[in-house]
């Protein structure tokens, strides 16, 4: 009986593809009628207007003339026109010199008449290419339809867990890669990288990436399979590294980051964007780790959705503790300045660095009351210290964007009288994306006394934006870039060339991160003015045991 449905069906679908076939085939006919007789309209109104104009002789000369210009307009007469024009079409009348003229517009149409032959002709050969693939292709169907059937009969339930098993086993990866690496003016990263991994992940079924105004790129691949995600994170950071290794041919693989999230079907987006955040903050603090993954699963989704609330209601209940990391002045040999660090006391994750949580909070307000809170309670310690004891607090960029937050600021500065004790940490990258704007805010504070230093400083500096802004007092080199710098002649370079740009603006350049004797000796010899980590001291809860 299934076989009968069948072939009813394949049948029915042959006719109807005839019916449309004909359908069709009637429509373009009849188009092209109607636009032959748009010609023969329009080509007998310009003869009739012409004939109006004539001179009414009857010379054999004019005669002559008479033929011609009919001719010319697309008609003759009917004892000149074919039988079957004469059957086909009707005459078109004519007034001229008060007679009535009939006239066969027989030239128009074997003019058209090439035209409606190819067009019948490609209908024709069109249907009957698609009837064929039609007809082949149902018989595939109906082939393929009673296999599986016969297969569904035979052992249903062992297919339909064949199909969970792997349906469980696909993923999407959602992957943002960061480098350390300024484009070309005159490239558009977005056509550029969409190029690259169009190329370099075809067989996948969705690859679409997105690059941000942040400098990252985020791209996203669909279906994998979960043993492949390792590899294929690994794959993605080769390609990128080898897409800008054309930009820079000695750019480190160390210098491009990678964070990837694999997730299954129905995850929630915003959850996806912050393990992905997470994970690219991980590798970027690992100094030989450059692809870092997370899988965004049941235990790690609970904890996100609280994530954010639970810190800031630690921050509201006081449970969060300051402390402040010294900076050495070789000069001076001494302590110089202290940087601020907060630290949380998360109820199950214990003691947590900025670093850990600051990518998990979202809210603007919530932002704006922990740079309040780090300020308040830093003001509070420097308080308590003499004249010259110097702290530098860094802050969020998104609060430097907050007029309200830049008068509360300015305000709590006046009120500690404390301002030129006062420095504050602003990241390179940040500084040359709010550039216009910081020039604005950072101008109030210098004003006030207020010292401005730039952190996380990994490459040669535009010296032109600097001299211009003219109110930074000190640039601090980035942790990777100091890390075993000793064993790297090209970080060694990097350094050196930063700190001739420093002396050329006539300001200090600090390293951030020296842990080992050989860093410390390197650094000073290269000609670096100062230095903070572990290899002075570590963070210390009290301001006046690290001053």
């Amino acid at each position: 009986m299934r076989r009968l449905v069948k072939a009813d069906k394949e049948i029915f679908t042959g006719w109807g593809m005839r019916a449309v076939i004909g359908v069709v085939w009637l429509l373009v006919n009849g188009a092209l009628w109607q636009f032959t007789h748009a010609q023969v309209v329009q080509q007998a109104g310009q003869l009739q207007s012409h004939l109006t104009q004539l001179d009414v002789s009857s010379s054999a000369q004019q005669v002559g003339e008479f033929s011609t210009l009919i001719r010319h307009y697309g008609f003759i007469s009917e004892d000149q026109a074919a039988p079957v024009w004469l059957w086909a079409t009707e005459s078109v009348t004519f007034q001229f010199a008060e007679q009535t003229l009939a006239l066969s517009p027989a030239p128009i149409l074997e003019d058209c008449l090439p035209v409606v032959l190819f067009m019948n002709l490609l209908i024709l050969g069109a249907g009957y290419l698609l009837s064929r693939w039609m007809g082949g292709l149902s018989r595939s169907e109906l082939s393929s339809s009673q296999a599986r059937a016969i297969t569904s009969e035979l052992t249903p339930t062992s297919i339909t867990r064949a199909q969970a098993v792997e349906e469980s086993r696909k993923v999407s990866v959602f992957a943002m890669v960061k480098w350390r690496l300024a484009l070309p003016d005159d490239l558009d990263p977005q056509n550029h990288f969409n190029v690259t991994l169009a190329r370099c992940f075809s067989k996948y079924e969705r690859c679409s990436c997105k690059y941000l105004s942040s400098g990252a790129l985020v791209m996203t691949l669909a279906p994998v399979d979960k043993v492949d995600v390792d590899t294929l994170a690994r794959r993605i950071h080769e390609v990128i590294y080898q897409a800008l290794l054309s930009f820079r041919p000695d750019l480190s693989r160390s210098a491009v980051k990678c964070g990837v999230c694999f997730y299954a079907k129905g995850a929630d987006q915003a959850m996806v964007y912050q393990v992905v955040r997470s994970a690219l903050s991980i590798a970027q603090s690992n100094v030989w780790q450059h692809v870092h993954i997370m899988p965004l699963n049941h235990t790690l989704s609970t904890s996100l959705r609280r994530a954010e609330s639970e810190i800031i209601d630690d921050i509201k209940a006081g449970r969060f503790m300051l402390f402040f990391q010294p900076l050495f002045g070789f000069a001076q040999q001494d302590v110089i300045q202290s940087e601020a660090l907060l630290r949380v006391r998360h109820r199950s994750l214990g003691l947590m660095s900025a670093g850990q949580f600051i990518h998990k909070i979202h809210q603007a307000d919530h932002l704006m009351m922990l740079d309040k809170t780090m300020v308040c309670h830093a003001l509070k310690a420097l308080s308590k210290e003499p004249a010259g004891f110097s702290v530098s607090v860094n802050l969020h960029v998104l609060n430097w964007s907050n007029r309200d937050f830049v008068a509360w600021l300015s305000e709590q500065v006046i009120v500690s009288d404390r301002a030129k004790d006062i420095a504050f940490e602003l990241t390179l990258q940040d500084f040359y994306q709010y550039e216009a704007y910081c020039a604005q805010e950072f101008a109030r504070l210098s004003e006030l006394g207020c010292r401005f230093v730039l952190d996380h400083v990994n490459a040669p500096v535009k010296i032109e934006s600097l001299r211009e802004f003219g109110n930074i007092t000190a640039l601090k080199l980035a942790f990777e870039l100091i890390h075993e710098v000793h064993h790297s002649a090209k970080r060694r370079s990097v350094v050196r060339q930063v700190v001739a740009q420093a002396k050329s603006l006539g300001i200090p350049v600090y390293a951030v991160g020296v842990e080992t004797k050989e860093e410390f000796e390197c650094i000073t010899n290269l000609g670096v003015d100062g230095a903070q980590g572990y290899y002075f001291s570590a963070p210390l809860l009290q301001l006046e045991q690290s001053l």
